[in-house]
């Protein structure tokens, strides 16, 4: 009763202490909600230079030969192949040199200091989780410079300290027994073939991608033809721009194979890996941009949280830090960033096995677009 008159006779004062009192308690609500979407991801063991030292040091892991089939020998189109020439050079280097860069020295990178550049690796697994299937590359130059992205190849051929030979770059998220984890040995490889430390690992499942992509609003897809991908489970039935949800759109990142409608008959679009690293980086920035726009804070809570559900992080990076990176390249757009493709080879194991193997050094194709001769740029 005493609420009531106080109500009646002081009207201003008790709407002031209700509106503050929802205030805080929408606060209150929200803050827990953050922080249930911080506590709820997932992380990973990530000491790359720890990790390097104990695969090194595992007497099980010793260097070995290269055994013939993680070998790569010669072009698909060699005419003249001989498997005469083939044994001898099997020998050759089984005999010693099966670290050296004489085996193909564009797949190692000219060290460069841990300084130069703050280095994030985004990772995309497959549904076993075992395997990258998008690996994408974001530099930061400490000093002046944009921001640098390069997305790796799944098939690079580069060197496995675990396995002491070469292999795809995408099995390192398979780890070294008790001595790396996934993301520690994908790190690896990524230093061994970059010359550059990866500061920070986030990766994200196929379910994850779909689910920030709904959380987002969707992306936008543009095509001059109808469209589909059956092994990818893409189908755009029609042309022009048009806004897709996050199952389309991971299929629409994933298509290798692409099909377009022409004359009435499904035609080879000539797919290739570059065309779909190029797609995935689009719908990287599309998200940036998405990112900039919060509608409520509710809107905030639920992106957090559908993140929260999807990113699996590398234990030195938390959760508030890695939503401070993303939210420093809000709005980020194409022009912003200077980009490159890696030049590769396409070549196949003995076993029969398609890889591309690099053809330029990384170091070479990064001086192009950042100057890499200061004081500071090698270690």
């Amino acid at each position: 009763m005493a609420l009531v008159e106080y109500a009646v006779f002081h009207p201003w004062r008790a709407l002031t202490v209700l509106v503050v009192g929802t205030l805080l308690g929408l606060s209150g609500f929200y803050t827990y909600q953050v922080t249930t979407a911080f506590g709820a991801v997932a992380v990973e063991e990530f000491d790359p230079g720890v990790a390097r030292e104990a695969i090194e040091a595992a007497p099980s892991l010793d260097p070995v030969p290269e055994s013939p089939s993680s070998l790569v020998f010669d072009f698909y189109d060699e005419p003249t192949y001989s498997l005469d020439a083939e044994l001898a050079l099997l020998e050759e280097r089984m005999a010693g040199h099966t670290r050296s860069a004489l085996f193909n020295a564009a797949a190692f990178g000219a060290p460069i200091a841990d300084d130069v550049f703050a280095a994030y690796l985004l990772v995309g697994t497959d549904a076993s989780g075992f395997l990258a299937d998008t690996i994408v590359l974001a530099l930061q130059p400490t000093g002046e410079g944009e921001p640098i992205m390069v997305s790796l190849p799944r098939d690079l051929y580069v060197w496995n300290l675990c396995k002491q030979t070469f292999t795809r770059l995408n099995t390192g998220l398979g780890g070294c027994a008790e001595a790396a984890s996934g993301s520690e040995l994908l790190a690896i490889m990524v230093e061994d073939y970059t010359g550059i430390p990866v500061d920070h690992l986030a990766r994200i499942n196929f379910d994850g991608f779909s689910q920030i992509v709904d959380v987002m609003g969707g992306i936008s897809v543009c095509i001059d033809r109808p469209r589909r991908d059956i092994k990818a489970h893409l189908l755009l039935s029609t042309a022009g721009c048009q806004r897709v949800d996050g199952e389309v759109a991971l299929a629409w990142v994933r298509s290798r194979h692409p099909e377009d409608l022409v004359d009435g008959e499904w035609r080879a679009s000539g797919g290739s890996d570059f065309g779909r690293q190029e797609r995935q980086q689009d719908v990287l920035f599309q998200l940036a941009g998405r990112a900039a726009t919060f509608s409520s804070p509710g809107a905030l809570t639920s992106r957090l949280a559908a993140v929260s559900r999807s990113v699996r992080l590398d234990s030195a990076w938390s959760f508030p830090e890695a939503v401070g990176t993303a939210w420093r390249y809000r709005g980020i757009e194409k022009s912003d960033v200077a980009r490159f493709s890696i030049q590769v080879t396409n070549y196949r194991t003995p076993n029969g096995a398609a890889v591309l193997l690099p053809s330029r050094s990384f170091s070479d194709q990064l001086s192009e677009i950042h100057d890499l001769s200061g004081p500071d740029a090698s270690g």
